[in-house]
């Protein structure tokens, strides 16, 4: 007997709605409420329980099909094919554009990139720390709020995650950089900042955790990166919780 689901609560009304549709249903894989062999509800049952048309459904679906997440079996329906699919990193261009799940980017860097600062001032090589410099220069000499700016900022936290030494930390952040990339710099775009005071702000933070990484000094490091991602998401027009910033302790990464 075939086993259905129909454990996926109803979306509210928002723009994106397959993107959001597919990335439901595969929440719902990755934490086990859908698994291998399960059928998904029918086209109807799904728009029904998120409030979308079937059309919306049916686009959702043939994503996460193209993704490998489903298999359409002509007659019968689309089945999970797997759960270790939806381990591939992964987050939907257009969702960048809403801002409950910029903030959620926005947290997860904070958890990560916090430690990997400290892990930076541990492990860095002279090459590495050559690699951050050269970015903090290109941020000074870049135009105010100038799209090469952006990038030799995002450019600045790449280079901090390849000198923690762990290749994996250097793949989520510079993965989460690529995807942040255009929203920022729409967000910047929309910001009043004649003087330029708040990029000469941004620049002094990045300055403070390359100074940190150069002296070896963790504790300091994972100072200067609270500081710059706490800042540079209030100027983005969002304030983490606490709950987002890891305490400075030693109790590993």
């Amino acid at each position: 007997m075939v086993r259905e689901a129909m454990k996926i609560g109803a979306l509210g009304r928002a723009p994106q709605l397959p993107s959001r549709v597919a990335a439901a249903i595969t929440a719902e894989i990755a934490e086990g409420r859908l698994r291998e062999g399960d059928r998904l509800p029918t086209e109807q049952a799904l728009a029904e329980k998120f409030g979308v048309s079937r059309n919306v459904v049916r686009e959702a679906v043939s994503r996460l099909r193209s993704d490998g997440v489903v298999q359409s079996r002509q007659g019968v329906g689309a089945f999970v094919v797997s759960s270790e699919a939806t381990a591939t990193l992964r987050i939907d261009a257009e969702l960048m554009s809403d801002r409950l799940v910029f903030r959620n980017i926005f947290e997860l860097r904070a958890i990560l990139e916090i430690r990997a600062a400290g892990l930076a001032a541990l492990r860095a090589e002279k090459p590495q720390v050559a690699d951050i410099a050269a970015a903090l220069s290109r941020m000074r000499a870049a135009e105010k709020w100038a799209e090469d700016g952006v990038a030799a900022d995002l450019d600045f936290h790449r280079a901090v995650g390849q000198a923690t030494g762990n290749p994996y930390i250097a793949m989520v952040v510079g993965f989460l950089s690529g995807q942040m990339r255009q929203s920022i710099m729409f967000m910047r775009h929309n910001q009043s900042d004649i003087d330029g005071h708040l990029v000469d702000m941004n620049i002094a933070e990045h300055q403070a955790i390359y100074e940190a990484i150069l002296a070896g000094a963790p504790e300091a490091a994972r100072d200067a990166m609270r500081r710059h991602i706490t800042n540079a998401a209030r100027r983005l027009g969002y304030d983490l919780s606490n709950g987002a910033l890891p305490a400075d302790d030693t109790a590993g990464f």
